[in-house]
């Protein structure tokens, strides 16, 4: 795929820059910036070179319609703390505007005239077939951002080279990202282990390599018999990829499991018996709210997006960047 490092940005160079705005708030404070964080580097660059990055992305699913508590100005202060304020433009939430999830190829025009290139800086959504994602990129000069070539890089070695055994943890609410993929991860891991709404979800007979829930408490977590179902499995694993928390981490009545999957994995990446990546938004809180976040060997800021492309080796964002 095209490298942002191939681009020639010049001074004044306008920089439509496809970010991953995506982040909890509350009462106009940011709760969690791990997503955010991750697009400065590619910003800083293009401002090194004298560019104007034009940041794009989405808050929430406002579904078409204006929502002030989901608009992306409460990220200003954010940006004009991490970059020089006046050096860059911020966008309005794309899905503010119905046709950003159509894929209506005149709102990509009209974004496309805001800028003279293009980067994509959002893994997380390039599974996505919106407007910002697959279709801005047809009408400029289109880049993959520093994050962007790391997610891909980090997942496309996971994919070729994990080492044996390989545990993938699937768990969370967002069954349409998530139950498509199961199948396809049974065929390429060695046991899949599932928590949240999606195990609850789970119909019919399950395969060998497919574990379930076997207690929990008000189908909220994952009870005593499971996590210690879990703890043995991870204990002979090699590589683990986890996406969606086991429960409802949120509530501390419901965080137990998910805390102690996470410490453990820790305690077993820290012994250097296993190599850890967790993607998606919840999944990176709940395992900042276990404490042990740094100890993984990698983080995603994607979580179904990270899932596709371990299954398939590619998402609809990158492959138009090729």
């Amino acid at each position: 795929m095209n490298i942002i490092q191939n681009a020639s940005i010049n001074p004044g160079t306008r920089v439509f820059v496809r970010c991953d705005l995506d982040v909890p708030i509350d009462q106009r404070s940011i709760q969690e910036t791990h997503r955010l964080d991750s697009d400065l580097e590619t910003l800083h660059y293009i401002i090194e070179k004298g560019g104007i990055p034009v940041i794009a992305g989405h808050m929430g699913k406002p579904d078409g319609t204006n929502n002030n508590a989901l608009s992306t100005r409460q990220l200003l202060p954010y940006f004009n703390e991490k970059l020089k304020r006046g050096s860059f433009e911020l966008l309005e939430n794309l899905r503010f505007d119905p046709r950003e999830e159509a894929n209506d190829q005149n709102y990509a025009k009209e974004l496309a005239t805001r800028a003279s290139m293009y980067v994509n800086e959002s893994f997380t959504t390039s599974h996505r077939e919106h407007a910002s994602i697959v279709s801005v990129p047809k009408y400029l000069p289109h880049y993959a951002g520093f994050r962007l070539q790391k997610e891909a890089e980090v997942l496309g070695k996971l994919i070729e080279t994990a080492e044996k055994p390989f545990v993938a943890i699937v768990g969370g609410a967002k069954l349409e990202s998530k139950m498509p993929v199961i199948t396809k991860l049974l065929k390429i891991t060695d046991k899949v282990l599932l928590g949240g709404k999606v195990a609850i979800s789970w119909k019919g007979p399950a395969p060998e390599n497919l574990i379930l829930p076997i207690d929990d408490i008000t189908e909220k977590d994952i009870g005593p018999k499971t996590i210690s179902e879990f703890k043995k499995i991870l204990s002979t694993a090699k590589t683990v990829f986890w996406a969606g928390p086991l429960g409802m981490y949120e509530n501390d009545l419901y965080f137990n499991g998910t805390k102690e999957v996470a410490n453990e994995i820790a305690r077993l990446t820290k012994e250097g018996a296993l190599t850890s990546i967790a993607g998606g938004g919840d999944t990176t809180n709940a395992i900042e709210k276990a404490g042990v976040l740094d100890e993984f060997t990698f983080v995603s800021v994607g979580g179904g997006a990270a899932l596709q492309y371990l299954v398939d080796g590619t998402l609809p964002g990158i492959e138009v960047l090729n």
